[in-house]
C-alpha cells in the first residue's frame, strides 16, 4: 500500500523544515533528512516549501547540469535553485571578494556566465561570474540531483563580473576561463558556443518555470552552468577565476553566519 499524498505532504514539509533550519543556524547535516523524493517534481515542491519559509527575496536563479548518469532516471538533463537578493554581489576590482559557504557543510566554486533578462530577449545581458554551491549537506552531490533540488539546488550565492558586450557575435569566438583554487589551476575549458551555452540554460530554466509556476521577469539573473567543472573547496580557500579578455574575479570562501 502507497503513502496517501497527506503523508507525502508531511513528509514534503519534515524535508524542508529540516533544510531550512540547517541553513538558517549555518548548521552540518552528515546525510539527507529522511527519505529522498521519488522524482524531480516532489523534490521541486520541497524547494518550494523551502523558498516559502526563507526570509530573502529571490533574484535570480542557477541552472545546473545533472550528471548524465541520473539522466535517463530522472528525465532531464539540467536542475535548478533559487539566488537570494543577499547572497547576490557585484565584484569589486582588483579586491578579494569574501563568498560565505557552510563551513561545516559542503562548498565548491564554479565559473559561470551570467545571464540578466531583459524585457524582450533582444535586451538580455551576459556576465562573467562565479556561483557559491554550498549546502549543510555534507556530500550533496554524492547523495545526488535530488537532494540538490531539495536545498535550493546546493546554491549559496552569485559573484556578478563584468559584461560581455556583443555576446551574442561569440559563437564560434574562443573565451577561455581558468579556475584556481589556492593557485592551483583545478580547471581550464576554451569556450567555443557561448550563445548557445547561455540560450540552452535560458529555454530549460523558462519550461521549469512554466512547469512550476514561477515568475520571470526583467532583471532576473540566471547563472547557466559550472564552465570547468564543480570544484570542491573549504572554507579559507581563496580562488581566481580567469575570463581572458572579459577580465577575472578573485574570490575567499568565509564562513557563513547564523540568520535569527
Amino acid at each position: 500500500m502507497g503513502i496517501t499524498a497527506a503523508e507525502m505532504n508531511q513528509r514534503q514539509r519534515e524535508i524542508s523544515r529540516t533544510l531550512v533550519a540547517e541553513r538558517r543556524r549555518a548548521g552540518s547535516l552528515r546525510g539527507f533528512p529522511g527519505d529522498l523524493p521519488a522524482n524531480l517534481g516532489e523534490a521541486y515542491r520541497v524547494q518550494a516549501l523551502s523558498r516559502g519559509e526563507w526570509p530573502d527575496a529571490v533574484i535570480g536563479w542557477k541552472v545546473g547540469g545533472i550528471p548524465p548518469k541520473h539522466r535517463e532516471a530522472l528525465g532531464a538533463d539540467y536542475l535548478s535553485g533559487p539566488i537570494f537578493a543577499r547572497r547576490f554581489f557585484r565584484a569589486k576590482s582588483g579586491v578579494v571578494n569574501p563568498m560565505p559557504v557552510f563551513s561545516e557543510g559542503f562548498a565548491a566554486i564554479e565559473p559561470e556566465f551570467v545571464l540578466e533578462l531583459g524585457e524582450t530577449p533582444d535586451e538580455d545581458r551576459v556576465y562573467v561570474g562565479a556561483e557559491i554551491a554550498s549546502s549543510p549537506i555534507v556530500a550533496i552531490n554524492d547523495v545526488g540531483p535530488l537532494a540538490v533540488v531539495c536545498d535550493f539546488g546546493n546554491n549559496n550565492g552569485l559573484l556578478l563580473g563584468a559584461e560581455i558586450p556583443d555576446w551574442r557575435g561569440l559563437s564560434g569566438e574562443c573565451v577561455p576561463v581558468r579556475t584556481e583554487i589556492e593557485g592551483k589551476v583545478v580547471g581550464e575549458k576554451q569556450v567555443f558556443d557561448l550563445p548557445d551555452a547561455v540560450n540552452r540554460a535560458r529555454t530549460f530554466l523558462f519550461e521549469l518555470a512554466q512547469r512550476e509556476g514561477i515568475e520571470l521577469g526583467a532583471g532576473t539573473y540566471i547563472s547557466t552552468g559550472a564552465i570547468t567543472g564543480v570544484h570542491d573547496a573549504n572554507c579559507g580557500d581563496r580562488s581566481m577565476l580567469d575570463f581572458g579578455k572579459w577580465g577575472t574575479l578573485e574570490i575567499e570562501l568565509v564562513p557563513e553566519q547564523p540568520i535569527a
